[in-house]
């Protein structure tokens, strides 16, 4: 009885074996679930890089885009930078041939102005010369004319003289033609000589009208 005893397994003898079979299969799911969660969490890097590789892959596209762009723009900066130079160039040459002319303008305005003053001084010096040969003139013009009536009545006064003269000539022819006898007879009478003396006074009166009628 005794050995029988023995050779039945005990509680604890049937937890080891109960143990040792458990044990193997807890560890073949542990290494399962291991490889699980290694290979999810593989499939989730995986998922990741490819996202990070899909954004690189956008935002290398997007810099592409932004770099042809931003050469384009360069380049077409570059390009109106270019043609703003040669206008500025253009610009430039025309405001040097604008002052050219200008000054040009400028040195002809002040040519003609002095012409124009020298012109100037010359007519006034003409008119000058015609204002003082007027006045002269006209001062001769006067003095001729002062003269020339001077002139016509002193003729006037001539003219008028030769006919009072001729009027005393012919009351002298007439006197003389109207002598009686008797004025022939006292001519030459020594005692009274009346006829001699009459005669005389009016000779002397004659002769003195006369020489008041003589032209000077």
């Amino acid at each position: 009885m005794k050995n029988n005893s023995l050779l039945k397994p005990g509680p604890l003898a049937i937890g080891l074996f109960a143990l040792m079979a458990v044990l193997p299969c807890q560890a073949q799911d542990s290494k399962v679930s291991k490889e699980r969660e290694a290979l999810r969490r593989t499939q989730t890097a995986l998922k990741s890089a490819q996202e990070q590789q899909a954004g690189l892959q956008a935002e290398k596209a997007r810099l592409e885009q932004d770099k042809a762009q931003a050469t384009a723009a360069v380049g077409k900066a570059r390009t109106q930078a270019l043609g703003l130079a040669a206008q500025l160039k253009a610009r430039d040459a025309q405001a040097v041939k604008l002052q050219a002319e200008l000054q040009t303008l400028q040195q002809t305005g002040q040519e003609q102005q002095a012409a124009a003053q020298t012109r100037e001084r010359e007519l006034q010096q003409q008119l000058l010369a015609a204002r003082r040969e007027g006045a002269e003139r006209q001062q001769s013009a006067q003095a001729v004319s002062r003269l020339l009536e001077r002139s016509t009545l002193a003729l006037a006064d001539a003219e008028g003289k030769n006919r009072q003269m001729h009027s005393i000539a012919q009351d002298l022819v007439k006197r003389y033609l109207s002598r009686t006898p008797a004025d022939l007879t006292g001519i030459g009478d020594p005692l009274f000589g009346l006829t001699d003396i009459r005669l005389e006074n009016v000779a002397e009166e004659l002769r003195g009208k006369m020489e008041q009628q003589r032209v000077n």
